[in-house]
């Protein structure tokens, strides 16, 4: 079967000829027997100019199209061109919509045929794809894409995409393609001959690479071959010297001892092996992961014990799969297996997942879903949800399917559950106990702590890296949050005012038991309790809301979003805790009744099909969810706790938006008890010391009580060499002038020295205001030949921003908090780094001021003893931005004049490594800047 695909793309001023838009560019690439046949690209004239943003997209201008042809003389050759074809492109609704109007105002009869849309298609067969988009698709799959924007070449390169989707769809395994083909008839493009075409092709061997069940392909899981064990482990010591004197040379060109690396190498084993916890900073250059990745793999082999490697990013942990651990299994001639664990609910649960499947009515994103994770499990060896992405973005679309099939402890069905043995989570967690390094996130491993899970190996040796985020993570995970959205899951798997799914379902199998009475009496009380539910929960956040509201300030309402801390024995705080009563009476007598109907039926459970068991599985889930809400509005709004700390964010535009927190305010003794006391741990990151000395880290950790060793990593980089840092003395300070003000002024400053630097400017904020208000400054009065780029401003998330900056010559980019850490932009890309303000803490953060007021309590200074060294800490992170590599050289701008006039200033000086500081005024700066850029010696 081979058909005629015709491919187009038009470039138009805007999405309709009924708004007055119009084409300009119109490129036809005819696709028959697997490669382009005929092309078409031409301009067309349109009767307005052409925007400029329009023209700074395409790069098509008023004089490319003046002696163009205009629609109606073009027409007659698309149309020969469509005849007997199926419509493609990329993103075909836009197209095909545009291209029909176009039409008709000739007074043709629109394209009414077959259409299939590349977008689509590679959503489904492309399933991990970081984009869907034209141009990262022919990048990522190297196919030729000349011009991205222009017509001929988009057509051409849509017209490559669709040759590679249709050939990928030949190679998926039969019993993909019919569930596929079943389908196909609720999909935009029309694939029906495309699948059945595929059957044919594959026909009924059997493929080993892949493993069928229950008419579900997976991909073969294949164990990690571990090479076998060719010698014996020599001692740490003496393995090391090897590596530095051999191996180390060989598999590094130009190889350099690190003598820091080393030391820090040596420290962890004998820490690991004589069980005391440690203390390690190891700044950028020091080749941190490697100094705690090999003593920790050597110790692991020779103790038969796995190590638990936990980091906050997932950059992180990406970084240590892609690079540090594959060269791991070089150093070691004994096998080393490594092995990834998240928590349960990232992965997909395949009994939820098969019942997914099954469902016949549902929205189209859910069918598009269905068809990509149909696709993506004949891929996947992990199950993590993570890898592939699904329709409806961060929307709550995205959420609700993932909420259908991710796994969970409450409704699993064990040995009665034939998809037991090849569950992923369970096979993480098998594969984890077995393994010699297991890379995790510090929220799993604080979350199996609290719940006692039980999902990491007790007892075994624990590396934290980024350990300066330990307090933060630690103290949100023992900590509960309550919001409105904590409803909406439980009135969606009761499919309650919808379609009643899973009740509807229990009633009709108490049929099959005799429960039927029971059952549907039961079945009323949910009814009508679920009315009160809706009605008293709104009313429950729309209290919270006008509380909140209530007492926040003017200016933060104007904002939109609201952060007020209150306290639970406050006399005004009567309402809300008088409204969360009546929640959580009818939340309990809410349970009491799905228990009643679950133990009917968990009692019948011998005589039950999988099938039946799965429904009833999936109502204990409920009254899971129903006892978190239950907990979180107790431990939130009524406990009478002293030592946590409550607040509430909310907006006056959606009380949906309204959430409420509650933290402890020191987890100190927790760590100690739950952590540090039951396991060696080792503790890193670039940034754990305030003036050289790891006090503050060890006393907000729980550290102090334990004999804990500590060790300073030198960066092997010539900071004296390579960095200045510059404090211009005639910017004024923010209090001394009004914010508008002295946004304008710091503007003025980082085009000054952006002219010198030529962009390549990283500025950090410590508020989004400021930088909102800097950013408008700046866009005001910046020569045209640079890009600004702000965080919270310029659509994108922070890697997309981060990738633009690379791309971008002369580009200036706005960042505040998540752009202060784990952000690496080595090499001429990055020359300067403005820091406008030192990183303290908003003293009105509810967290902040509950444990400042702790200290204070305990007669000493909060500022001294809390808020100063987080910002210090937070200012190395800042700081290290910089310098990523042996050759980088820049200079940093501090436009904060305390860190030079007063005494806790030089503090910020004194922790970082040994720079040069110049402070003077701003134009002297710029001149010293010039001169040390141009220094090439």
């Amino acid at each position: 079967m081979e058909k005629k695909y015709v491919v187009i793309d038009l470039e138009t001023t805007g999405h309709s000829i009924k708004a007055g838009d119009e084409m300009i560019e119109i490129g036809v690439a005819v696709v028959e027997q697997g490669h382009v046949t005929e092309r078409l690209s031409a301009f067309v004239r349109p009767k307005k100019p052409i925007p400029p943003f329009i023209s700074q997209l395409t790069g098509i201008s008023d004089l490319d199209v003046r002696d163009a042809d205009t629609f109606d003389v073009i027409a007659p050759r698309v149309l020969s061109m469509l005849d007997g074809g199926v419509f493609v492109a990329h993103n075909v609704q836009f197209d095909l919509t545009f291209l029909n109007e176009a039409l008709e105002e000739e007074g043709y009869l629109p394209y009414t045929g077959p259409v299939i849309d590349t977008v689509e298609l590679a959503r489904i067969l492309l399933p991990t794809a970081e984009s869907h988009s034209l141009s990262h698709l022919t990048e990522s799959l190297q196919l030729t894409h000349q011009e991205a924007h222009r017509a001929g070449s988009d057509a051409e390169a849509t017209a490559e995409l669709l040759l590679e989707l249709l050939s990928r769809l030949r190679e998926l395994p039969l019993d993909t393609l019919k569930q596929l083909r079943r389908l196909a008839p609720k999909l935009f493009s029309a694939m029906e001959e495309e699948i059945d075409f595929a059957i044919q092709a594959v026909g009924i061997e059997t493929d080993d690479r892949f493993d069928s069940f229950r008419k579900i392909v997976l991909k073969k899981r294949l164990d990690p071959e571990l090479m076998p064990n060719r010698s014996e482990l020599q001692p740490f010591g003496p393995f090391v010297d090897h590596l530095n004197q051999e191996i180390f040379p060989k598999l590094f060109n130009g190889y350099e001892q690190r003598t820091g690396q080393l030391e820090m190498m040596r420290h962890v084993y004998q820490s690991l092996d004589q069980e005391v916890p440690l203390l390690v900073e190891a700044g950028t250059g020091t080749g941190k992961s490697l100094g705690y990745l090999v003593p920790a793999t050597h110790y692991a082999i020779e103790h038969e014990t796995p190590i638990i490697v936990s980091t906050h990013t997932i950059q992180l942990q990406e970084q240590l799969f892609a690079r540090d651990l594959p060269l791991l299994r070089q150093l070691f001639d004994a096998p080393v297996d490594i092995t990834l664990l998240k928590g349960r609910n990232n992965y997909i649960d395949l009994r939820k997942f098969e019942f997914f499947l099954n469902e016949t009515e549902e929205p189209y994103n859910f069918t598009l879903a269905k068809a990509t994770l149909l696709v993506w499990l004949t891929e996947t060896t992990t199950g993590d949800l993570e890898e592939v992405s699904l329709p409806g973005g961060a929307a709550q679309g995205n959420i609700a399917i993932k909420q259908l099939i991710q796994s969970d402890s409450q409704s699993q069905l064990g040995r009665f559950d034939p998809w037991f043995s090849r569950d992923f989570f369970q096979h993480a967690v098998r594969r984890a106990k077995d393994a010699t390094i297991i890379v995790t996130n510090h929220a799993l491993l604080f979350s199996d702590i609290q719940y006692e899970a039980g999902v990491l190996p007790k007892g075994c040796p624990l590396i934290l890296d980024e350990a300066h985020q330990i307090e933060e993570v630690a103290s949100h995970h023992f900590g509960l949050v309550f919001d409105g959205h904590s409803f909406d899951r439980i009135f969606r798997q009761l499919g309650f005012s919808a379609d009643k799914k899973l009740l509807t379902r229990l009633v009709s199998l108490s049929d099959q038991f005799d429960l039927t009475e029971m059952v549907e009496a039961h079945s009323e009380v949910i009814d009508e309790t679920m009315t009160e539910l809706i009605e008293e929960a709104d009313n429950l956040l729309m209290i919270i809301q006008a509380y909140g509201l209530d007492l926040s300030s003017r200016k933060e309402r104007r904002e939109g979003r609201v952060t007020v801390r209150f306290k639970r024995l406050d006399h005004s705080m009567r309402a809300v805790q008088e409204s969360a009563k009546r929640v959580e009476l009818v939340l309990r007598r809410l349970r009491q009744a799905i228990r009643a109907i679950h133990k009917l039926f968990h009692d019948q459970r011998e005589h039950m099909s999988y099938r039946e068991r799965s429904v009833v599985a999936d109502l204990k889930s409920v009254i899971g969810q129903i006892e978190d809400v239950e907990n979180a509005i107790f431990e939130t709004m009524l406990a009478p706790h002293d030592e946590t700390v409550s607040w509430i964010e909310t907006t006056a535009k959606n009380r949906k938006l309204t959430r409420i927190y509650t933290q402890p305010i020191d987890i100190s003794e927790r760590l100690y008890r739950d952590v540090f006391s039951k396991r060696t741990s080792i503790l890193t990151s670039a940034t754990l010391t305030v003036s050289n000395k790891f006090q503050f880290i060890e006393k907000r950790l729980g550290l102090s009580e334990l004999e804990t060793r500590r060790f300073i990593v030198p960066s092997p980089f010539g900071y004296a060499e390579k960095v200045r840092l510059m404090v211009p003395t005639d910017l004024p300070l923010l209090q001394d002038v009004p914010p508008a003000k002295y946004a304008e002024t710091i503007a003025e400053a980082i085009i000054e020295i952006a002219e010198v630097t030529e962009g390549r400017m990283l500025v950090l904020f410590t508020s989004n205001d400021m930088l909102r208000q800097t950013h408008d400054a700046t866009k005001q009065a910046l020569p045209a030949r640079f890009t600004l780029l702000s965080q919270g401003i310029t659509q994108g998330s922070r890697q997309r921003l981060m990738k633009q900056f690379k791309q971008l010559d002369a580009c200036i980019l706005f960042g505040t908090a998540s752009f202060w850490e784990g952000i690496d932009v080595p090499g001429d890309d990055l020359s300067c780094l403005v820091i406008v303000r030192l990183p303290f803490a908003p003293p009105d953060q509810p967290i902040v001021q509950a444990r400042s007021e702790q200290i204070e309590q305990q007669g000493k200074s909060s500022f001294f003893e809390y808020s100063l060294p987080q910002a210090i800490i937070r200012f190395k992170q800042g700081f290290g931005r910089l310098i990523r590599t042996t050759n980088d050289r820049g200079v940093v701008f501090v436009f904060d004049r305390r860190i030079e006039t007063t005494r806790y200033g030089k503090r910020f000086v004194s922790s970082l490594p040994n720079v040069p500081v110049l402070s003077k005024p701003l134009q002297e700066l710029t001149a010293e800047l010039e001169l040390f850029l141009n220094d090439t010696d």
